[in-house]
């Protein structure tokens, strides 16, 4: 699986408006809604999901990465939006410190190995600081879909 066949060159925002959790999550899911990859009347249902899994604990994983995730019944497949945030997000990351970095995944209800993929490969991607650093400064969504791209590859050559 790679990330950038789940994530539409549409749903990277280049620097969200938002400034709180959900709000950014709201923005996020939005975007998806307007790629056409979940509905647009879902996007409330869809945020209440993802706010539901924030009070078992934060997706915020440190180091300025979150990784809020959910299953919801109008989600089919997997799909996961990227966004960027210049000036940080307080999202009671484990490590206290703002978000600047959000990967959103949504899956179905019955993809639960696929939704696993799918974290542990964004786990992987983000523990590399190189990685995190050359998407806090890409200059556009363009550059961070390249970035995504590429680091599915050296993921992939990596593992080969």
């Amino acid at each position: 699986m790679k990330l950038a066949t789940i994530v539409p060159c549409d749903a990277i925002i280049d620097n969200l408006k938002a400034a709180d959790k959900e709000s950014v999550l709201v923005e996020m899911a939005e975007a998806l809604a307007a790629t056409g990859r979940i509905p647009k009347g879902s996007v409330r249902q869809i945020v209440k999901a993802l706010m539901s899994r924030e009070e078992l604990g934060s997706t915020g994983i440190g180091r300025g990465v979150a990784v809020p995730h959910a299953k919801h019944e109008s989600v089919t497949g997997l799909v996961a939006a990227f966004g960027r945030s210049k000036k940080g997000i307080e999202f009671a990351a484990l490590d206290g410190q703002p978000v600047h970095l959000v990967f959103l995944l949504l899956s179905s209800k019955d993809s639960s190995g696929q939704h696993l993929e799918a974290l542990a490969r964004i786990a992987r991607l983000v523990r590399d600081e190189r990685f995190c650093r050359f998407l806090r400064e890409a200059k556009d969504a363009k550059e961070l879909a390249d970035l995504v791209q590429e680091a599915d590859a050296q993921l992939d050559a990596a593992s080969a």
